[in-house]
């Protein structure tokens, strides 16, 4: 579907994930769009495409998922994990595929901006917040670095997440750190 140009005139940042860059549309496991010009737009959860000067849209519903800056650092998005409090139609960074996998739910919304003057009127900002959950067995669980937590997400495995936490020296807030700990978790 086709984009307006511009439907946030007066909004300070940007809706999007970052700039446009080459990438490509996963449409299913064997259908895909490559070499176009795409960009992630955060708070409509749409993913933007140029072609031909026209600037199109789709979503979640229309889409398995798609690829940003695929040639020097790609960064992969899919839809259709159940959410909580969100749903299943929510593009999500995959950050480790696996018997456990981590996403990242990247999301924008308007807030009002703090650095505006005191008498002016209060100007709008898009501020972009991100939310990690852990995915087994089709079981979304949003990550919480607290034990009780741990011990919910990992269930018979959380004794390993302790020792690899240990044995690692992981700091458990640190998105590096988490990551570190999934992919050990999938060897």
């Amino acid at each position: 579907m086709p984009v307006l140009a511009n439907p946030y005139p007066d909004m300070k940042g940007s809706p999007y994930v970052g700039d446009f860059e080459l990438g490509k549309i996963i449409f299913s496991e064997r259908d895909t769009a490559e070499n176009l010009m795409v960009n992630f737009n955060a708070f409509t959860n749409k993913l933007e495409y140029r072609i031909e000067g026209e600037l199109l849209a789709l979503d979640a519903n229309k889409i398995f998922g798609f690829v940003l800056n695929e040639k020097s650092n790609p960064s992969v998005y899919r839809s259709g994990y159940a959410i909580p409090s969100v749903g299943p139609n929510r593009f999500v960074e995959i950050l480790v595929d696996g018997e456990y996998t981590l996403i990242n739910h990247k999301f924008k919304v308007i807030m009002d901006d703090s650095g505006a003057s005191y008498g002016s009127q209060r100007a709008k900002v898009f501020e972009g917040r991100e939310q990690l959950y852990v995915v087994k067995d089709g079981e979304v669980k949003l990550w919480k670095a607290k034990k009780k937590n741990l011990a919910s997400i990992f269930g018979p495995d959380y004794e390993k997440v302790l020792s690899l936490e240990k044995d690692w020296s992981l700091d458990l807030s640190n998105l590096s750190d988490v990551t570190r700990l999934i992919k050990g978790l999938n060897l």
